[in-house]
């Protein structure tokens, strides 16, 4: 009961900035799907270590009509629903951080910090075991995403 409390009113706080939001959020929805196209350490933004985070790479669809989220492999257009791939979404008012509920999956929320969101770029950062291998320092990884253009199709794995 005080879980579902918690998680109430976390949400009612995140709903309320997303009015104020919403206009600079749609930039999620000028493209209907976006690809990492690049993920570097903080610091190092000319060497690409995508393959050293593949836990963060994907082809994504972003609805802020009904703040709704869900990754899918870019090799199998599968979807990652399952494994805490998809879910709410919601950037504060401020519009520095992006906020992820997954429906399901061991993950309650994940913060990222909102570095640029447009019509061709939208990235963000957040820290991450080094090398995604649990007990190594902590480093802040950025996510660059651009908008998907190519032929793998993704099929929604998210109940309407």
């Amino acid at each position: 009961m005080q879980k579902n409390m918690m998680t109430g009113l976390l949400l009612a706080a995140l709903l309320a900035p997303v009015a104020n939001a919403h206009a600079d959020v749609r930039e999620l929805a000028s493209s209907p799907r976006w690809l990492t196209t690049k993920v570097y350490i903080d610091g190092a933004p000319e060497t690409d270590v995508k393959a050293r985070y593949p836990g963060v790479v994907g082809i994504s669809t972003w609805d802020p009509e009904r703040n709704r989220y869900e990754f899918f492999y870019t090799d199998t257009g599968e979807s990652k629903y399952n494994n805490g791939g998809g879910g709410y979404f919601f950037v504060t008012g401020d519009q520095q951080q992006h906020i992820l509920v997954p429906d399901i999956g061991p993950t309650k929320t994940w913060v990222r910090r909102l570095e640029t969101l447009n019509n061709r770029e939208f990235t963000y950062s957040r820290e991450v075991p080094r090398d995604m291998v649990d007990n190594n320092p902590l480093v802040r990884i950025h996510v660059v995403h651009a908008p998907y253009t190519g032929t793998i199709e993704t099929k929604s794995a998210i109940k309407q």
